[in-house]
């Protein structure tokens, strides 16, 4: 009996086509109906905003890199091709970093509770993140790169196209076993903040190297890069060379070089040596997503440490009754605002990403403000420093509940005004906003000319205006387009796409005005000018604000449907 229903019970190919197709059905569905929904055209367009972006960069770094391989080829200079492949695998990876795996519209992780092999959710899990802009681009310029190439020795077409490929691959595939380790790592907080000072300090030495390298930050200077500079960075290359040479990059270098002098057999050795990185890279991976497909729960809760709480004694009715009637509340604040503020205190200091984002515009600051401020262009060094400074804070107040999730609903259950819950949250964006510009006057008044105090009180009236409307905006977008924050997880955003654009459309276009009026004044030979004409912003601003903050009870009310739709959902 059992032989007879051995081959019926028996999985079938069928049946994982049928399964593939069902999830890829389900995929496209999702993120169709996903625009049909109260602000999905101002998603749709913010897609076709970024996608645009994207393909211009794309574009420009395909047009810069063929022309490279060209040259190199046209030159005979095959042997410095490992320096190019070298920067296009390392700008594939820190374009990952930086914006991270694209969210989905559904937690893959879903699919472990339905019957599929674990074979079949490796390759959903694969596919689900490996059209990343960042991989894309990656592909693009390998693609650029073997055209470059070809154009130049047309003999090489085939050697250049498979070589290109296999390397694209083997770099897709590392940032996808990457990245699924990431998301293991970044489980615990401790790990998370670890790795953000990873992050940290290798964007702060790129930018560092960029402009201690870069002749275009030097050319206001009396000395320009010393050649002792140069002469180091050639030696460490030199050095480190032949440790990079059975790296991928070196690999795909030494096997094209190889088809150039005619060892076809040399040129597959190297190809299959990148191909075995791809499948060691492939199986790191699937190794990891298998350990997720037995049930590995990745969140806080799972993988926190259970302490025993210890016994706190209970203070006597007559003291009890003392510390009620002396202490004072937080700040003077409302009892909802003051335990709000506290809370958000709390979410901002466990925040890695923000604290990352707030850090890292001030280092940049420290960085090129040395280089950019002359004589000449002092004045307006501080007002673009704490404009691009806003950056990190403005984007903040567009998803006020992203990291609450679910727990939002108790706001709309407690005794407590809305707006009280909202001004808290505002709070603490504008106290980071003071240490923000705290922080930009001190670098500025160190490593440049110091600031005149007109145009410290006209920069801080200027960024008080544009903050307070900016800050009006994300309330209502906060409510209307959230969007469910997951710490442990490196596809989380702050904001939406169109709140992302959003934010940057009133920054930009702020930042023009202030630049406009700062142009003037200094046409005028009158920058006392800037004073009334800040204030005036900063006034119209406030009561735009004060006027946002008391309809945002009905407001809220009005589109709570839409909060709890995206806040709630697994």
């Amino acid at each position: 009996m059992p032989n007879e229903l051995e081959p019926a019970t028996r999985w079938t190919a069928a049946q994982t086509r049928a399964q593939f197709a069902a999830i890829a059905n389900l995929r496209w569905r999702m993120s169709i109906n996903a625009y049909r929904r109260k602000g999905g055209a101002g998603e749709l367009v913010g897609r076709i905003i970024l996608f645009t972006f994207f393909a211009g960069f794309a574009f420009g770094m395909m047009a810069l890199a063929g022309s490279m391989a060209f040259l190199a080829a046209w030159k005979d200079h095959l042997n410095r091709l490992d320096l190019l492949l070298l920067g296009t695998f390392l700008l594939c990876q820190f374009m990952n970093i930086q914006l991270g795996q694209p969210g989905t519209t559904f937690d893959p992780t879903q699919l472990i509770r339905f019957p599929m092999r674990v074979g079949n959710y490796v390759a959903v899990r694969l596919f689900f993140g490996l059209l990343t802009p960042a991989n894309i681009i990656g592909a693009l310029i390998s693609l650029a790169i073997a055209a470059g190439m070809t154009i130049a020795i047309p003999s090489l077409w085939f050697y250049a196209l498979l070589a290109l490929a296999v390397f694209a691959i083997a770099n897709a595939l590392f940032s996808r076993m990457v990245f699924a380790w990431v998301d293991r790592w970044l489980s615990t907080r401790r790990a998370r903040e670890v790795f953000t000072a990873f992050i940290f300090t290798i964007s702060i030495g790129i930018q560092y190297l960029n402009v201690a390298f870069n002749p275009a930050y030097n050319h206001h200077h009396k000395t320009s890069v010393p050649s002792e500079r140069i002469t180091a960075a050639l030696h460490l290359y030199h050095r480190a060379h032949p440790f990079l040479g059975p790296l991928p990059p070196g690999l795909i270098a030494s096997a094209l070089l190889a088809a150039h002098q005619d060892h076809i057999a040399a040129f597959f050795a190297f190809t299959l040596g990148c191909m075995i990185f791809a499948a060691l890279f492939f199986a790191v991976f699937a190794w990891r997503t298998s350990i997720e497909f037995r049930g590995e729960n990745l969140s806080d809760v799972a993988n926190a440490v259970s302490t025993k709480p210890k016994p706190v004694p209970l203070p006597s009715p007559a003291r009890a009754t003392v510390n009620t009637q002396t202490q004072p509340s937080t700040l003077s604040l409302p009892p909802a605002v003051a335990a709000v503020l506290a809370k958000e205190f709390l979410q901002v200091r466990r925040n890695t990403g923000v604290f990352f984002g707030l850090i890292a515009p001030v280092a940049f600051v420290f960085i090129f403000a040395g280089k950019l401020a002359t004589r000449s262009n002092a004045s307006w060094v501080f007002p673009a420093a704490l404009a691009y400074t806003l950056m990190a804070i403005g984007p903040l107040a567009y998803n006020s509940f992203g990291l609450e999730g679910a727990g939002s609903q108790f706001y709309f259950m407690a005794p407590v005004r809305l707006r009280d819950v909202f001004l808290a949250k505002n709070l603490i964006n504008f106290a980071l906003a003071i240490i923000e510009v705290a922080a930009v006057f001190a670098i500025i008044s160190y490593v440049a000319v110091p600031p005149s105090p007109a145009m410290v009180v006209a920069a801080i009236l200027w960024a008080s205006a544009t903050l307070l409307l900016s800050t009006t905006i994300g309330n209502r977008r906060s409510v209307t387009a959230p969007k469910k924050i997951d710490l442990g997880r490196t596809s989380s955003k702050q904001a939406s796409q169109a709140s992302a654009l959003i934010s940057m459309g009133v920054l930009l276009g702020s930042a023009a005005l202030g630049a406009a009026s700062l142009l003037l004044a200094t046409y005028l030979h009158a920058m006392w000018i800037l004073l009334p004409v800040f204030l005036a912003l900063a006034a119209g601003a406030l009561l735009i604000y004060r006027n946002g903050l008391r309809s945002i009870d009905r407001f809220t009310l009005d589109h709570r449907e839409e909060l709890f739709e995206e806040l709630c959902k697994k």
